[in-house]
């Protein structure tokens, strides 16, 4: 049986896909996309229902580093604990990006930059590496929803899957 998506789902793993983040799938096409505004569509990305949709904001972050300008702006938007998921998603795109910096340059190219680290104090979390401070975030998110998930392997999840795709996509076009 096959899984019914809402239409507004639909549209934002279209939006994803414009932005270069295609490794999630469609049950159908959408038709016509009309890309939001950045801040609008991070706000409509974390209010997702679904969790593999709304943990692709980590991805975006990877594949759109310019999109850390509208955060504030997105935050904006929220309700506080959509504020805090996006500043723990947002977060850990950081710290992923610090760990697959090569990958990214590669795959970005010109188009990569460095993500300014805009939460990591304010959320009280430190370590010598990404991956410590990875697992500090983990633990903190966890405290702070009290959904004692592998919140750590869902942020590593989401940049795997992205650079997986970006992968086969180099391959295809060889």
């Amino acid at each position: 049986m096959a899984t019914v998506f809402p239409q507004m789902e639909e549209q934002v793993v279209a939006e994803l896909a414009q932005f270069g983040v295609r490794y999630l799938s469609r049950q159908s096409s959408p038709g016509t996309v009309f890309p939001r505004a950045p801040q609008d569509f991070l706000a409509a990305l974390v209010r997702q229902p679904s969790s593999r949709v709304r943990s692709a904001v980590i991805a975006l972050l990877l594949a759109r580093p310019d999109f850390a300008s509208y955060i504030p702006a997105a935050l904006q938007q929220l309700t506080a604990p959509e504020a805090q998921t996006l500043k723990f998603f947002y977060t850990a795109a950081v710290y992923l990006q610090g760990q697959y910096a090569d990958a990214l340059k590669l795959f970005l190219g010109e188009k990569w930059r460095q993500l300014p680290d805009l939460y990591s104090k304010e959320l009280g979390v430190s370590g010598d590496t990404p991956a410590t401070r990875m697992k500090a975030l983990a633990r903190l998110h966890a405290q702070k929803t009290g959904e004692f998930l592998n919140w750590a392997g869902t942020y590593e999840n989401a940049a795997r899957h992205l650079l997986r795709r970006w992968e086969m996509e180099r391959t295809w076009k060889q």
